[in-house]
């Protein structure tokens, strides 16, 4: 069923420019990545970043985290403290978005050995 769904948007994303409706092409894009992710629109920002996937980007989601710029003013230890996320994770995460991180929590990431927690703990 969702192969023929990713089909027919597929389709018309391809039939769209034919007849002359560009305006479609966008929800179309939208729709199909949505198809591919398995996620809700609200979900598409943070899912665009390597690494977070539907599971993740609901965790983060819930926890406050709605858009990129959000992620981006999270510190290193609020991101670690999500469930499934660990430090690397937390860190690639950082380096994708950008934003201000102290150099020693930085440096802590790197020389750390830390263990990440499992969902039971939380």
């Amino acid at each position: 069923m969702i192969e023929n769904a990713k089909w027919l948007l597929h389709a018309t994303h391809e039939l769209t420019p034919l007849f002359g409706n560009r305006q479609v092409l966008p929800q179309t894009s939208e729709l199909t990545e949505r198809m591919e992710k398995g996620v809700k629109k609200e979900l598409l920002p943070l899912t665009k970043l390597e690494g977070i996937g539907r599971t993740r980007g609901r965790i983060m989601y819930n926890a406050g985290y709605k858009t990129i710029e959000d992620v981006k003013h999270a510190s290193v230890e609020a991101l670690t403290n999500l469930p499934l996320i660990g430090q690397k994770l937390a860190k690639r995460i950082k380096e994708q978005v950008g934003g201000f991180v102290k150099k020693d929590s930085w440096e802590k990431l790197d020389r750390e050995d830390w263990k990440q927690k499992a969902l039971t703990e939380y």
